[in-house]
């Protein structure tokens, strides 16, 4: 079993704790990543860049491990790995062991399917039991038509008395009625007794073949007693059950699992084989399902098994495979869409900036509201099914987008605003209240000087620093925050990144410098 080793450190740079340099290569970024997982710390993406949320996840770790002070680093050899290594080397195992599995290839309208033995015996036996009421009740049908037919024709021989004969005879001859078709009669019983049988074997090849059979025999046979009783009694009105079925297109499971091709993992990784593996038999088990439908007396159209599956198909593709972990794919279109209508509301973030934000915001900590989303625009689209039209890929987007620019501009769009406007306030706090006076103390040689003098000090700094320091809190707070902070937090991050920013504080003292030369108050 090959397990991947760390090559260099990977978290915290520069390291606070002795050690060798943190290099955070990608690919030992990303194995850290993987291991935390194996670990239940995450999800926490595929980026092979340090962040916020990988950072917080290794000294949630370390302090899970027993750490008194994390230092938020992961060294080769060191106590975090040692501690992560035996559940990632199952998992690893785990990998290995799915990946040589051999998958069954399913062909399902149009799309190759990959499927592991125990989930293609599992839907076989979840058709099979969604299919069984249903070939029952067309095998009833076809009974129940058959006794109707024969009844007809006992009276015909004069089995009932030649009274009801001669009248039967007198009502057919005068209404021009026509007799149902003795042809599709034997026909709908060579049908049924090979839908019996094909039940009997559960053998979906034989279903397959039976079933479309029987529907296409047992129904024209239906429909021409039909027309012969409202012929014959000259109303809707029968004398027998006929109950008129039709065939569903989600039968097309049956087909698809029918005759299916097996591969070894088809040249894909266990990690994508398990997606597509994932994603299909959610679309397969949908369509299962709505098999079910008929034995249950609900009425199924094509169209309404089309929208379950349209709609459970395209969540399926989001969602399966990946446990509750929404694709950085879909994130980063999410984050592209609404990030220009969002813009104007953060004006400190540039639109390529809040994009970045939003994505990372949403693959991260904010997983619940894009999985809110998702479940509001699965309704948004059951509703536009409902009205007659096939919703599209487009519409789920829309919709997703829609109920997410709403998400977002009450959630973290209303705490980045009110960050700005608190961070403008405590940018000048600090200044005039911290920085500008301890900077002052350390380079004026007597710190005593009339309030006045003091005030255009300070007003002369302030002016040629104040922009800088804001920026360097909005930068502190576009690259570390995960989105989820509120307005208060996010201020806090932003002062903190300024009082620690040693390019700032030499800026700072040169304009000091040049502030104190001006108002002719001596250096040190």
């Amino acid at each position: 079993m090959a397990v991947p080793k760390l090559s260099a450190p990977v978290g915290q740079s520069p390291r606070e704790s002795e050690g060798k340099p943190v290099k955070n290569k990608g690919d030992d970024v990303l194995l850290v990543r993987r291991m935390l997982e194996a670990n239940k710390i995450g999800p926490l993406g595929t980026s092979k860049k340090v962040d916020a949320g990988l950072l917080k996840a290794i000294g949630t770790y370390q302090k899970k491990i027993g750490f008194k002070r994390p230092d938020h680093v992961v060294d080769p050899g060191g106590r975090t790995v040692t501690a992560l290594l035996p559940k990632f080397k199952a998992q690893v195992a785990a990998e290995e062991k799915a990946a040589k599995e051999p998958k069954l290839e399913v062909t399902f309208r149009g799309k190759k399917i990959l499927v592991t033995q125990k989930e293609y015996d599992k839907l076989k036996a979840e058709v099979i039991k969604n299919l069984t009421p249903y070939m029952k009740s067309l095998i009833k049908n076809q009974k129940s038509c058959l006794e109707t037919y024969q009844s007809y024709l006992d009276t015909a021989m004069i089995k009932d008395g030649v009274l009801n004969a001669v009248a039967q005879a007198i009502i057919i001859k005068a209404g021009s009625v026509k007799m149902p078709d003795n042809k599709l009669a034997t026909r709908s019983i060579s049908a049924a007794g090979k839908l019996e049988r094909a039940m009997s074997s559960k053998d979906l090849k034989q279903i397959d073949e039976a079933l479309p059979a029987a529907e296409k025999a047992i129904n024209a046979f239906s429909d021409d007693l039909l027309r012969f009783l409202k012929e014959f009694t000259g109303s809707a009105q029968t004398t027998g059950t006929v109950l008129m079925v039709s065939s569903a297109v989600c039968f097309a499971v049956v087909g698809a699992l029918a005759a299916p091709v097996l591969v070894t993992g088809a040249g894909m990784s266990a990690g994508s084989a398990a997606v597509v593996s994932g994603a299909g038999v959610g679309v397969l088990q949908s369509a299962s399902q709505e098999l079910g439908k008929h034995a249950s007396g609900q009425k199924v159209t094509v169209w309404s098994s089309v929208q379950s599956i349209v709609i459970d198909g395209t969540i399926g593709g989001l969602t399966a495979g990946i446990g509750s972990k929404i694709p950085l794919g879909f994130c980063d279109d999410m984050a592209k869409a609404v990030a220009p209508r969002l813009a104007s509301k953060v004006p400190f973030m540039a639109t390529k900036q809040l994009e970045k934000f939003i994505s990372n915001y949403i693959a991260g900590s904010g997983q619940e509201v894009i999985k809110s989303a998702i479940g509001e625009a699965i309704k948004v689209v059951g509703k536009i099914a409902k009205s007659g039209k096939a919703p599209t890929e487009k519409d789920f987007n829309d919709a997703v987008q829609s109920v997410l620019y709403s998400a977002l501009l009450g959630g973290l769009v209303k705490n980045l605003g009110g960050f700005q406007k608190k961070w403008a306030y405590k940018n000048k706090d600090m200044l005039q209240g911290k920085i500008l006076p301890d900077r002052f103390a350390k380079l004026a040689k007597d710190n005593k000087i009339p309030n006045t003098l003091k005030a255009k000090l300070w007003a002369e700094v302030s002016n040629k620093v104040s922009d800088e320091t804001l920026k360097a809190g909005y930068g502190a707070v576009i690259s570390a925050a995960s989105g989820k902070e509120s307005e208060s937090q996010l201020t806090d991050m932003a002062a903190k990144a300024v009082e620690k920013d040693k390019k700032l504080q030499k800026l700072v003292d040169a304009e000091m410098l040049k502030a104190m030369k001006k108002l002719k108050i001596e250096a040190k």
